[in-house]
């Protein structure tokens, strides 16, 4: 067997194995770590009502799950011990003997109202970011639009992933130029309640539940590190006003869109008001949060699996695939200094 070849079966199967292993391992080592102090923030993007929703391929999946999946998700951290929190609980000084954990949904979808039945069932509140352009114009999400309609084509999950990251180097008028290009102009309508974003009414309502936090991700889902000063303040202030103008207040928090940012990003946050802002860095938060931090908080994406079959990797602070590659650079690193 060629160098090749095993090297592409250790990387294919290295995070397997490491899954594995950390699945039998973690919740015995779980007994003798100190869980305490520390935020778990994980994101989520859309609900499904039922498996077969799922099967409809009316939205790209990303990890998203049906409701009884979130609600597993609920009762696991609840069973292990964790408070659920928003962003506004973090303006008071959390409890050192606690272990906390908290609730996010990106981009602003219909069916992410599906969530409050669960939210009042056990009390625990939730953060939505919102896209307003999306909301006003009630458009599809490009990235939904690539997967719905490559789909129907035929193309692989491999072929759409592909196609979706190169569009996300551009700006969101070049994307959406792609995509009436591609598509038709009529490619913009949602397709169902599956995959359309909320309207004006609806964040009225959002805004108005007892466990409902309503946060900012842009005007366009723009990708902020792909624009110049002027136009990351358009975007926020843009989406801030409208957010304004449907539940009367701005929001104080923010989620990056594709978890981006940079020193330019944080400060033009920071300028504009927000006191928490969200990333996609996969890595627990310790508390108390220095205010640098604030604009830099980490998330777990949610996942698909049983929650007792990744809760643990999250609570002892890595997940599979990073964990592997981790020591896959370690060990090189060690190797080539051996020799």
């Amino acid at each position: 067997m060629d160098s090749t070849r095993v090297k592409d079966l250790v990387n294919s199967n290295g995070p397997l194995l490491v899954e594995k292993i950390g699945g039998l391992l973690n919740p015995f080592l779980l007994n003798f770590k100190n869980e305490k102090n520390r935020l778990l923030v994980f994101y989520f993007h859309g609900l499904y009502a039922s498996e077969s929703e799922q099967k409809l391929n009316h939205i790209d999946p990303q990890n998203n799950m049906t409701v009884t999946q979130f609600e597993d998700f609920i009762k696991y951290f609840l069973i292990n011990k964790y408070r659920f929190i928003c962003p506004e609980d973090m303006n008071s000084d959390l409890d050192s003997s606690q272990k906390y954990v908290m609730i996010t949904f990106d981009d602003g979808y219909y069916n992410n109202l599906l969530s409050f039945e669960i939210l009042e069932r056990y009390k625990i509140p939730a953060v939505y970011f919102l896209t307003t352009r999306n909301i006003s114009e009630n458009s599809s999400f490009w990235w939904d639009i690539i997967f719905k309609y490559r789909s129907k084509q035929g193309s692989s999950l491999e072929n759409i992933r592909s196609e979706q990251v190169s569009l996300k180097s551009l700006k969101h008028q070049d994307i959406i130029d792609y995509i009436v290009r591609n598509f038709g102009i009529v490619s913009l309508n949602p397709w169902s309640d599956i995959d359309r974003p909320l309207n004006e009414n609806e964040v009225k309502l959002l805004a108005k539940h007892s466990y409902a936090s309503i946060g900012n991700h842009t005007h366009n889902h723009s990708i902020l590190t792909n624009y110049t000063r002027d136009e990351i303040v358009e975007e926020l202030r843009i989406s801030n006003n409208s957010l304004f103008e449907m539940i009367g207040k701005y929001p104080i928090s923010i989620a990056y869109p594709n978890g981006n940012f940079n020193d330019l990003v944080i400060s033009i946050a920071k300028e504009e008001g927000f006191q928490y802002a969200f990333t996609i860095q996969h890595e627990p938060i310790h508390l108390p949060v220095g205010n640098d931090n604030l604009l830099t908080l980490n998330r777990f994406m949610a996942s698909t699996n049983k929650i007792s079959d990744y809760g643990s990797f999250y609570r002892m602070g890595y997940i599979p695939n990073y964990l592997f590659y981790s020591l896959k650079d370690r060990l090189t690193s060690f190797i080539m200094r051996k020799k």
